[in-house]
């Protein structure tokens, strides 16, 4: 096994918080691209519609002329520095008209040294000789510089955020990967000590050693993988031997509420008790029945009891967990395998817990093709089944 694993669900992940930004990137592209030219075309479009309409009102109302040209006389009013700019001779060529030369109604403009425009329009009928000109503050703004100093800088805060985030998200997942191999390193060395000190003939406490061990070892796996868990183990074994064991964890504590009974479990579905041989991953079948007690001795066994069936059904064992506690409503049950949601009626108990124990569960059972569902129990309380296929229908 490699101890340098590619950590890909962290790689997905660190790449799923940079899509936003890179979609907002290209769409940025795009518009600087596509839709800022077409901006600045509308800004000129419409100083252009202002400069005519300006123009031609000094040529309809003289009064708004800063001064006027006459052709063959020059400027007849205005100053020396129009006239001497302003020649008898100009042609309307040198005019530059925005409309043409050959339009009687010709109108155009020039920048002015300051700022703003100075707008023109020829006379009309008999005067079509005279041009009336009209000194403007109009500008042509450059939305185009505007609009991409705004965008382009707007996209370098983003890309510099979403760096940040994921490097603050990476160097998280690290340290909590950190944590969890130093944890898995310091739980090791006191179990492995303790299986030395455990009498041969203790069995269940040195199965529940050995068992923490291998969970142990699991874990330590994960953090090689990168993140992964390991794929099951394919093996046969007993059902009803990885009941006992994760049971023997509760089993105090159910009699203190069951007035010294255990949790009844009912094998009438089978002849003499003698359960078929199941077929997945012993270590990860006890650490299922090890939440599903748990959450039945938290949350159901303080109001009823609690009983576990096992059945055979095609090619699966079922075992289900029933119990007469407060239930879940449809919505919560709905909801109840999903990563870090907790019921209302959990949550008003006080009780502890991430809302992580039976989304793991459910992902270890359909990992060894089986499947843990709940639905309600008649009248009060749910009743959660895992499923986990026959060893001998196989």
């Amino acid at each position: 096994m490699k101890e340098n694993a590619v950590n890909w669900k962290l790689f997905w992940n660190a790449a799923g918080l940079c899509v936003p930004t890179a979609l907002l990137v290209a769409f940025g592209a795009w518009f600087l691209a596509v839709e800022v030219p077409k901006i600045q075309e509308n800004e000129r479009e419409r100083v252009l519609a202002v400069s005519e309409r300006k123009a031609k009102e000094a040529r309809d109302d003289p009064s708004l002329a800063t001064f006027t040209w006459e052709r063959r006389k020059g400027v007849v009013s205005g100053t020396a520095e129009d006239a001497a700019e302003y020649k008898p001779d100009r042609s309307w060529k040198e005019w530059e008209p925005a409309s043409g030369t050959k339009r009687k109604d010709m109108w155009g403009w020039s920048p002015l040294p300051g700022g703003g425009r100075r707008v023109w329009a020829r006379a009309l009928g008999k005067s079509s000789d005279v041009v009336y000109l009209r000194d403007t503050d109009i500008e042509e703004r450059d939305w185009r510089l505007l609009v991409n100093v705004f965008v382009v800088s707007l996209l370098v805060v983003l890309v510099a955020m979403t760096w940040v985030g994921v490097r603050y998200f990476c160097e998280y997942v690290r340290s909590r990967d950190d944590f969890m191999s130093a944890t898995a390193h310091d739980l090791a060395t006191p179990l492995v000590a303790m299986r030395n000190l455990i009498g041969s003939d203790d069995g269940e406490a040195r199965a529940l050693n050995e068992r923490l061990l291998r969970i142990v070892r699991n874990v330590r796996d994960f953090m090689r993988l990168g993140g992964r868990r390991r794929p099951p183990e394919r093996e046969t074994f007993d059902l009803l031997a990885a009941y006992r064991e994760a049971y023997a964890l509760f089993r105090e504590d159910y009699r203190d509420l069951f007035g010294g009974e255990d949790v009844e479990l009912d094998l009438s579905a089978f002849a003499g008790g003698a359960l078929p041989a199941a077929l997945g991953d012993e270590t990860m079948t006890v650490q299922i029945i090890w939440n599903l007690l748990g959450n039945d001795l938290k949350y159901a066994a303080p109001f009823g009891r609690v009983r576990v069936k096992v059945s055979a059904e095609g090619g699966f064992l079922s075992m289900d967990f029933i119990d007469e506690g407060k239930g879940m409503t449809p919505r919560e049950m709905a909801r109840a395998f999903d990563r870090y949601y907790r019921a209302k009626t959990i949550l008003e108990s006080g009780k502890g817990g991430f809302g992580i124990g039976l989304c793991t569960s459910r992902e270890f059972a359909e990992a060894m093709g089986g499947a843990l569902s709940v639905r309600a129990n008649k009248p009060r309380g749910c009743v959660f089944t895992l499923r986990l296929p026959r060893a001998d229908l196989v």
